[in-house]
């Protein structure tokens, strides 16, 4: 307990799965946390639940990819708590389609939410972190930012610009005290997963080593570590949290 003792945490798409349970998470480590999503009465229910357990937590409604709304959500964190120190980019929306396949809408909204939304929040949150001498950016990437898939193709994009974009904010920001990190989860058990057939998603439980998916919990754990000082000399770097998928 304490790892993120009196340490202020925004995390986008906090309202279900792995962004509800870093929220939870975190502030159970000490953390005071600003949750943002889309999705007001599971980002509101994430904050409920973090004020129920003794924490502190305030709900920011937005959408990542407007930049009106980024800058809000940072705004926001610096009045409720005067400073940010842990931004979590973790909004993401997926679809199974091919290059061939896929509307543009739906290029454009994938990199809009995937890899715009990061670059909007890191850059209105970057400028507070330089005024108060440092912080500390996670990207929540994929393995599927680190492979080819098939009918991936602008989800599988928009995560490799993640890693690419994690990369670069590292390089740039490096001496200002801003370390940038991405994790690359395998598939977890979140209710999008949990809402696919189990006939269906069955076949997939044996692509990882460990012949499981991931719990957020577990993806969560790594997120603390990357969180707090103990990954001081951590950064520019892509964790793979996939129960060994990608070494097959």
């Amino acid at each position: 307990m304490g790892r993120l003792k009196d340490k202020i945490a925004v995390i986008t798409g906090s309202g279900k799965g792995l962004g509800e349970a870093m929220a939870l998470l975190f502030s159970r480590e000490g953390a005071k946390i600003v949750v943002f999503d889309i999705d007001e009465p599971a980002g509101r229910e994430t904050a409920e639940q973090i004020q129920e357990q003794g924490g502190e937590a305030i709900f920011v409604h937005g959408d990542v990819s407007n930049p009106d709304d980024a800058a809000r959500l940072i705004d926001a964190a610096v009045d409720a708590y005067g400073r940010v120190d842990v931004l979590v980019n973790n909004a993401g929306v997926h679809v199974d389609r091919t290059v061939a396949n896929t509307t543009e809408e739906e290029w454009d909204r994938i990199l809009g939410v995937n890899l715009k939304g990061v670059f909007l929040c890191s850059k209105a949150a970057i400028p507070q972190m330089r005024r108060q001498g440092g912080g500390n950016i996670i990207c929540i990437s994929s393995i599927s930012g680190l492979i080819g898939q098939l009918n991936q193709a602008a989800y599988n994009a928009s995560k490799h610009g993640i890693i690419g974009l994690v990369k670069c904010m590292a390089y740039d920001h490096a001496l200002e005290n801003i370390r940038a990190n991405a994790i690359c989860p395998g598939v977890m058990n979140t209710p999008l997963v949990a809402s696919v057939p189990e006939e269906h998603i069955a076949p997939y439980r044996k692509t990882s080593l460990l012949e499981r998916f991931a719990e957020p919990s577990e993806v969560a754990n790594a997120a603390l570590f990357l969180a707090s000082d103990e990954s001081s000399y951590v950064t520019g770097s892509a964790m793979v949290v996939d129960g060994g998928y990608t070494t097959k």
